[in-house]
């Protein structure tokens, strides 16, 4: 006999909760022993806990996990931490409302005695019975989100989003293990999560009740659930697969160079509207305008990096002591801004405000290894090899000198 979790994530659930675990216990009473429930509470503001405990005397495997708010807060996340709760051998997530009757699981278990892995219920094929249809608007937009769905991940099912799924546990668990998405995208990550990894999926059509009391903004909701839907491809991108996902792969292995890149766009901005405004506005040498225009946008780039490109690192080093390490850093990043600088307007004659743009890719490239690997190392990587950095940055400074002495230039400009 295989046993069945339940899962049901709440929030904000007091109203709605009791009939729902009301028909569950009707529907698990004459054969209590192979039915676990677990209701997540998801921070509910709320007596939803206090009320879903009430039933522990009509249903005797019932758990109630109550969730902290986090970051991850979400329908997603509350389903993930009652899945990997659970102990059945096969697991069902359904919503709170109750939309689609408890008894509706014999026919997802059917398809899995038929050997799939997957059943998941649908309010869209054909043979399904929609009780409570939702509102146009709503219809529409579940009608154009499926479309983008099919186009960007998961081909060939009609409606991913319906809120009860049935898995086997021996061939998902590890697809709940290493979830990222825990919005709305969630159930589309499963899926084609699933489908990657050659789990047979069956969608049947099942009973389903709207309920009008949705939170769902169709404006902003609409926005995140297309993010999630690119985060998905993101993450599950392959080195080797078709030429998107090629794309993918390396928009995400390499975000952290993206990002650093995108500061380091805006970055550029600053410095050269800086040099520009100093030798411009102020008559000052090039050179010199140069060495300050580098440091006000040093500051800038420090800021945005550690807020956004490297903030899901663990340095554990305190935000001086990353300050210090980036000036440093940017100390041989300046170095070596200043010696193409030289080259490209000291010996090749370029255009001041030109030649300072072709220094960009080479002061780029070199403040990332450096910051990436040093300034901002995650702690899991170990130690920076501070010492071979200090020595490359020190080389840099000779090799300046030099250069200024054979140009005949002033160390720090003119």
């Amino acid at each position: 006999m295989k046993t069945i979790s339940i899962i049901i994530p709440t929030y904000n659930e007091e109203d709605r909760i009791p009939k729902s675990l009301e028909k569950i216990s009707e529907y698990t009473k004459n054969d209590p022993d192979k039915y676990e429930v677990i209701v997540v509470d998801d921070a509910s503001t709320d007596n939803t806990s206090e009320t879903a405990k009430k039933f522990e005397s009509k249903i005797q495997n019932l758990k109630v996990l109550r969730l902290e708010k986090s970051r991850f807060a979400g329908k997603g996340y509350a389903v993930n931490k009652g899945v990997l709760a659970s102990s059945g051998d096969l697991i069902l997530f359904t919503d709170a409302d109750g939309s689609t009757p408890i008894e509706e699981l014999d026919k997802l278990q059917e398809k899995i005695s038929e050997g799939y892995d997957i059943a998941i219920g649908s309010r869209a094929l054909q043979r399904s019975s929609v009780q409570k249809r939702q509102s146009i608007l709503r219809e529409y937009m579940g009608r154009t989100f499926n479309i983008l769905v099919q186009t960007l991940t998961v081909k060939g099912i009609v409606d991913t989003q319906c809120g009860f799924k049935l898995f086997t546990r021996e061939s998902s668990l590890e697809i709940f293990e290493n979830q990222k998405i825990f919005d709305f995208g969630f159930d589309v990550e499963l899926l084609y999560a699933a489908t990657k990894k050659g789990l047979k999926i069956s969608e049947v059509p099942v009973l389903w009740y709207n309920d009008p009391r949705s939170t769902v903004n169709p404006i902003k909701d609409s926005l995140k659930m297309l993010i999630d839907l690119f985060k998905i491809r993101l993450y599950y991108s392959k080195k080797d697969g078709p030429v998107l996902d090629k794309l993918f792969f390396v928009a995400y292995n390499y975000r952290t160079f993206w990002q650093f890149s995108i500061v380091g766009a805006s970055n550029t901005v600053v410095d050269i509207g800086v040099l520009y405004l100093l030798t411009r506005l102020f008559g000052m040498g090039p050179i010199s305008a140069n060495l300050i225009s580098v440091e006000i946008a040093i500051i800038w780039s420090f800021t945005w990096n550690s807020l956004w490109t490297f903030s899901q690192r663990n340095t554990q080093d305190s935000l001086i002591k990353k300050l210090l390490i980036f000036q440093f850093v940017s100390l041989g990043g300046y170095v070596v801004n200043q010696i193409m600088f030289l080259l490209f307007f000291e010996m090749v004659g370029i255009f001041d405000l030109f030649a300072k743009v072709l220094t960009v890719p080479f002061t780029l490239v070199f403040n990332y290894i450096l910051n990436s690997r040093w300034t901002f190392r995650d702690a899991k990587a170990g130690k920076a090899s501070w010492y071979y950095y200090s020595i490359l940055i020190m080389v840099l400074l000779v090799l300046y000198f030099i250069l200024t002495n054979f140009l005949d230039v002033p160390f720090f400009g003119r």
